[in-house]
């Protein structure tokens, strides 16, 4: 990864900065997902914050690591947001609960972090961190907040800035 110095990080093989709170998505069908897509979040230390399958079910991954879970070749989609509070205060939020992501689960409580995957993390990055503002289905939310949120949902909802490909020779 390009660094021009500690506070700027540039997505692998592009000049686009990378953000917090921007979103990282996959048309993938791999490795990391049960399902066609993942995403994952940019936080506040670069890191991309997702939910797997594989090991501790929540992850803080450096953008190596990430990428290495994904198939050589595999395009990357990068979201953001048109709200640059929103955005950081999801990647606050993602940093900050990461940890409380313990089972890899599809379950429709949209509050339970415990029980999570990959795009009901981060739609919960987007909803908690902004004190339940944000919504990214665009749907209007019902008070018992129970439903699924599918990555493609995710990427509908926010804007598409660039792409890139992961290969491994850059690391």
């Amino acid at each position: 990864m390009r660094e021009l110095n500690n506070r700027t990080h540039y997505y692998p093989g592009t000049s686009i900065r990378m953000i917090p709170g921007d979103v990282l998505y996959s048309h993938k069908t791999a490795l990391s997902s049960l399902v066609v897509g993942h995403s994952g979040i940019v936080g506040e230390d670069y890191r991309i914050y997702h939910v797997n399958k594989l090991g501790s079910k929540g992850h803080a991954d450096r953008i190596p690591t990430y990428l290495s879970r994904h198939k050589i070749g595999e395009k990357l989609t990068i979201l953001r947001g048109n709200n640059s509070d929103e955005a950081r205060n999801a990647a606050k939020w993602a940093k900050d609960n990461i940890d409380s992501a313990s089972t890899y689960s599809y379950t429709r409580d949209l509050q339970d972090v415990e029980k999570n995957y990959c795009s009901k993390y981060v739609w919960q990055a987007f909803y908690f961190g902004s004190g339940g503002k944000k919504d990214l289905t665009s749907r209007t939310l019902h008070q018992t907040l129970k439903r699924y949120i599918k990555p493609a949902q995710i990427y509908r909802s926010l804007e598409k800035i660039g792409m890139f490909d992961y290969d491994f020779r850059r690391y």
